[in-house]
């Protein structure tokens, strides 16, 4: 189980806003998007894309989507260096495979980072995994 289901995606300058929000809602299809305009470090304009499951049906539809993907092997198959000490599953979603349509992960920065936040009881990094572990393997 899940307590909440966070993806991040930025849209660099020299990229179109349009393609990254449609490889996000590859992502979620239900995504509802919220944008933050900033400055990067060399003062390049940047933008953050944001969206939150929180709502247990919309979670699990999510895992569904994710599973009928085949995304959720990869994401077991190194799930211990996935979460972090605050329960928190990450993974990342390759931007431009999921601009063509595909859900798959990977390791460099062109991504839509998700940060799932695991029910664990009790709320110990050890238990998480179990929990993330138990959960998707359903």
């Amino acid at each position: 189980m899940f307590h909440s289901v966070e993806l991040r995606a930025y849209v660099h300058a020299t990229e179109e806003e349009g393609r990254v929000e449609r490889a996000v809602r590859t992502v979620w299809p239900g995504a509802v998007v919220a944008t933050e305009r900033f400055e990067g470090h060399h003062g390049n304009p940047l933008l953050m894309m944001t969206c939150r499951i929180e709502g247990r049906e919309d979670i699990e539809t999510f895992w569904r989507h994710l599973k009928d993907a085949g995304a959720v092997p990869a994401i077991l198959e190194g799930i211990e260096e996935r979460v972090d000490e605050d329960a928190v599953l990450h993974f990342r979603v390759d931007k431009q495979r999921a601009f063509e349509g595909a859900v798959e992960l990977t390791r460099h920065d062109d991504v839509i980072a998700v940060r799932a936040k695991v029910v664990a009881h009790p709320a110990k990094r050890s238990a998480a995994i179990r929990a993330a572990r138990e959960y998707l393997s359903r």
